[in-house]
């Protein structure tokens, strides 16, 4: 059961990186979980026909049509997850090719999404992407955190 899952391991594994920031294991264990919630909840809908797949065929369309439909920085999340896992990607629909475009940095003032990042631009996760947009991991993750929490409890689990 998906909300199980999420429970278990998503939010407790989110809630010990942001307990401890600039761990980057326990930052790349969460983004893993929050990205694995895509595999539990596909398979959770698949086996039942339901239209919350999108009508897709497979787990990694699944994906994308989440990260078009529903949250653009759950593409992040995949991208972040996926680059940790493989080292460089080749996915056409990447936003950041290889691992090491995540890790512990400073933004500027201006740099990253508006309100995103460390206040008074200390240290913290940044992604950088291929197109040299940084962002702060922590607001990519509690977007896409926010999203499954709206969708477990949209689909009243």
């Amino acid at each position: 059961m998906p909300r199980k899952f999420f429970e278990g391991h998503v939010k407790p594994n989110y809630n010990d990186w942001l307990a401890a920031p600039l761990d980057e294991r326990l930052a790349k264990n969460a983004v893993a979980d929050v990205n694995n919630m895509a595999a539990r909840v596909f398979d959770h809908w698949r086996s039942q026909g339901a239209a919350q797949v999108f009508g897709v065929k497979n787990e990694g369309e699944y994906r994308n049509a989440l990260a078009a439909k529903e949250c653009g920085d759950f593409g992040l999340v995949r991208d972040v997850a996926e680059a940790h896992k493989h080292v460089i990607l080749d996915r056409k629909s990447r936003r950041l090719t290889r691992s090491d475009q995540t890790g512990v940095a400073q933004m500027g003032y201006g740099e990253g999404g508006y309100g995103e990042g460390a206040y008074g631009c200390g240290d913290q996760l940044v992604v950088e992407l291929d197109d040299g947009t940084k962002r702060a991991l922590t607001a990519i993750m509690g977007n896409a955190m926010d999203m499954w929490e709206r969708l477990l409890n949209s689909w009243g689990m």
